[in-house]
């Protein structure tokens, strides 16, 4: 499906696109590699403010260039006065912001397009399903700078990989092609670098003709139900399937593949 691409903000450091019923959330900082500052943590917010538009049914989060994210922007960070000032002018916004993307009631896809370093890993991680280019290097990075994954990341990465793994990627920060985190399971899909924005934009059309309120619990039983015991988190499961089940989407999918049609959802409500 060919879709117009309609510019809906252009901020600072990123520029939001809908294209279909999807919103393209692209870091446009090359020259710093689209590293996190300030100005880049408030837009993104901003973005993923936009993005709970009903109207809008996934999300797409990438980069420019040859960078998706670098990860801090040391010269932010050492313009920063001692610890105090890291955490409350970086580190705690940067963790709201993602903590946003993980709760948006709907999928949040990284397209990771190169490089990925550090934060950047921890915000792929905060998104539902990461798709990078074969030749994307991504490496958490933190222990070459005696930094720490501050913003969740550690916990993220030991529930992607398991907790092996995960200490071998933080504690040697070294450096992974998109294919070889494919094969280990912290991405989705690993594909050839020009073919990137069009895997994820089939991608992106599957899901928006999913059902919206469907999605949005499916992600909160996984996202909140993954710690669980078996027994809470069935009861989860089962608290939020009643509440999809008010919506009449499972109505409208019955008859959808009974009249052999393709169903047509609403919107969250």
């Amino acid at each position: 499906m060919n879709t117009a691409t309609v510019v809906m903000e252009e901020l600072a450091t990123l520029r939001i696109e809908r294209r279909g019923a999807a919103a393209w959330i692209i870091l446009t900082r090359p020259a710093r590699r689209n590293a996190i500052n300030a100005k880049l943590i408030s837009d993104l917010g901003k973005a993923i403010e936009m993005s709970r538009d009903s109207s809008i049914r996934a999300v797409v989060l990438t980069g420019t260039e040859d960078a998706f994210c670098a990860g801090a922007d040391l010269t932010f960070v050492q313009s920063l006065e001692g610890s105090t000032e890291i955490v409350s002018k970086f580190l705690r916004p940067l963790t709201e912001v993602l903590g946003a993307i993980r709760e948006l009631p709907k999928p949040v896809v990284a397209a990771i397009n190169g490089h990925c370093v550090a934060g950047g890993v921890e915000t792929a991680l905060c998104c539902d399903l990461i798709i990078a280019a074969e030749d994307a290097r991504i490496a958490d990075g933190h222990a070459r700078f005696g930094l720490l994954p501050a913003i969740g990341g550690a916990n993220l990465l030991a529930r992607a990989l398991g907790p092996h793994k995960a200490k071998e990627m933080l504690f040697t920060g070294d450096t992974y092609t998109g294919t070889q985190l494919a094969e280990l399971g912290l991405v989705n899909r690993a594909v050839p670098r020009e073919n990137l924005e069009a895997v994820v934009t089939e991608l992106v059309e599957k899901l928006c003709a999913r059902s919206p309120s469907g999605l949005a619990l499916m992600k909160r039983m996984i996202n909140d139900g993954a710690s669980l015991p078996w027994p809470e988190a069935a009861e989860l499961e089962l608290t939020l399937t009643e509440a999809h089940l008010s919506t009449g989407d499972h109505e409208e999918g019955l008859a959808a593949f009974i009249e052999r049609r393709t169903p047509v959802f609403g919107s969250i409500r």
